[in-house]
């Protein structure tokens, strides 16, 4: 099968075989603009992917592009790492990308990977890349592949004009569409206050993910990583993929770490619309019904989970201020405690830490230095308010993804609110958006054809980064495009016939 890929403004470049993806996708360009498309879809991770997937299965005959930097579909940086130590946080029987078939992913694993795969495995995550993937070329072998488009570019602005939308892409090529729908994903982290960290800094690594980071570390040396989360045990596993032996530090302001999934029995949901409305009163009632989970032989895990359904009813049930109390006392709790690692990670980080190659740290950094090879990070510890420092060859930032929306510095972004297209949520979680996805402007008006899925879409909804909520979400936008699209078409027809 092979496809064409947009590389160049104004020349379309050879054809060449699409590596383990699969598909028959074509991309035109014709004198740097491309042809009118009905939708747009700006990302080709899971979101992106997933909404495309959605839309082509509605057999609507709308044309559909997704303008990804990747050349292969639903991979991302999640799904698209080589190190066999990443797997899944989720069980394979939870992680179905179709909303109404819940063991798609597993019987796909079964048949696709190996047929002893259980619905309590955790698989690698590349391996479900894959399993996107092909959910996108099934969509296109089962209508038309001539109404769809990958196009290999980077969206670096966006206007509206005529009634459409035009984006323009980093080749230099312009491509219009009557919707477009971002399917942005995480973007990198903010540098944590580190003062004496300067532009000059050379073991200092913004973002765990970018090119060189754990090249040409010494294999005895040491390294330290801001910040305790999911992306910090990713880079562990990374370095124990990498066979290294030198010594891992990790600080962050508490010190925790992401606890490990393990079998739990379910447990009734208990929250309702007479729950508190205070972030006091959360707390208090959830831990009322852990311990009376703990008195029937229950784990935390049931009653954590039990809430999963009602996440999002519960963040928009409390007022704006409970939202921001939540978030500057009790995020770092409820994120080790809701988005945990896989049982297999959890051994080998434990067993790392025994033989003393990982360390962890909690506590406020006040200073920053290099001197011969060699980062000094001296910090305030949590508990003892004593000043200590961590000395490493490297330093790599692992703390949560930048979502003030002020402070990325990403084109498209920066073009939507010069525009006034857009403006962030009230939170600065992300960009501020209505029930259905669409981007509010700074004048307070929803938009029916932008619109945004995924971790954006925090702010209104808060669990908005995982597959059980993404995945409703992508096949409710699709819906909804696709239906005021349809809407749309029927009224131009209204106002032929009766011009006529």
């Amino acid at each position: 099968m092979f496809f064409t890929r947009v590389k160049d403004l104004g020349r379309v470049s050879p054809l060449v075989e699409w590596p383990e993806a699969c598909m028959a996708i074509m991309s035109i360009v014709l004198l740097g603009i491309m042809a009118d498309l009905d939708v747009l879809i700006i990302g080709g991770g899971f979101s992106g992917t997933m909404v495309a997937t959605h839309l082509l299965r509605r057999r609507q005959g709308l044309l559909i592009g997704v303008l990804e930097r990747k050349s292969q579909p639903g991979r991302g940086l999640a799904y698209s790492s080589p190190h066999r130590f990443h797997l899944l946080n989720v069980p394979a029987a939870k992680m179905s990308a179709l909303p109404e078939d819940p063991g798609h992913f597993l019987r796909w694993a079964q048949s696709n990977h190996d047929a002893s795969v259980q619905p309590r495995s955790f698989l690698p995550r590349n391996l479900y890349g894959n399993y996107v993937g092909s959910l996108l070329e099934q969509a296109i072998a089962d209508g038309n592949q001539e109404h769809f488009r990958w196009i290999q570019d980077e969206a670096l602005s966006l206007q509206r004009r005529h009634g459409h939308w035009a984006v323009q892409g980093k080749s230099g090529t312009e491509i219009t569409a009557r919707a477009v729908a971002l399917a942005l994903g995480n973007f990198p982290p903010a540098d944590p206050r580190m003062p004496g960290l300067n532009p000059g800094s050379t073991l200092y690594f913004p973002f765990a993910w970018a090119s060189k980071v754990l090249e040409d570390l010494p294999a005895h040396g040491s390294i330290l990583l801001i910040g305790s989360g999911l992306t910090s045990v990713d880079l562990v596993m990374a370095l124990r993929s990498k066979k290294f032996k030198g010594t891992v530090h990790v600080l962050s302001r508490k010190g925790l770490l992401p606890r490990r999934s393990r079998p739990a029995e379910p447990w009734p949901l208990f929250w309702d619309e007479h729950a508190p409305r205070t972030t006091r009163g959360l707390l208090r009632m959830v831990r009322e019904q852990i311990e009376l989970a703990e008195e029937r032989d229950v784990t935390w895990r049931g009653v954590i989970d039990s809430l999963r359904p009602v996440t999002q009813k519960i963040w928009q049930s409390l007022p704006r201020d409970e939202q921001r109390r939540f978030l500057r006392h009790l995020r770092s709790h409820w994120e080790v405690h809701r988005h945990r690692i896989a049982p297999e990670i959890g051994d080998v980080l434990a067993d790392m830490k025994a033989e003393g190659i990982v360390h962890t740290y909690a506590g406020r950094i006040i200073r920053y230095s290099e001197k011969a090879g060699i980062a000094k990070v001296s910090y305030r510890e949590r508990q003892s308010r004593r000043k200590k420092t961590v000395k490493a060859n490297r330093v790599v930032n692992c703390t949560g993804s930048e979502t003030d929306c002020r402070r990325i510095d990403d084109s498209l972004i920066v073009s939507l609110f010069a525009q006034g297209l857009a403006r962030p949520d009230p939170l600065f979680l992300g960009l501020d958006t209505d029930r259905h996805g669409g981007l509010i402007d700074y004048n307070g008006a929803a938009s029916t054809t932008l619109l945004a899925v995924g971790p954006t879409r925090k702010g209104s909804l808060w669990e908005t980064t995982a597959v059980p909520e993404i995945r409703k979400q992508a096949a409710d936008v699709a819906e909804y495009v696709g239906s005021t699209l349809a809407s749309h078409n029927l009224q131009s027809r209204d106002v032929l016939g009766t011009a006529v």
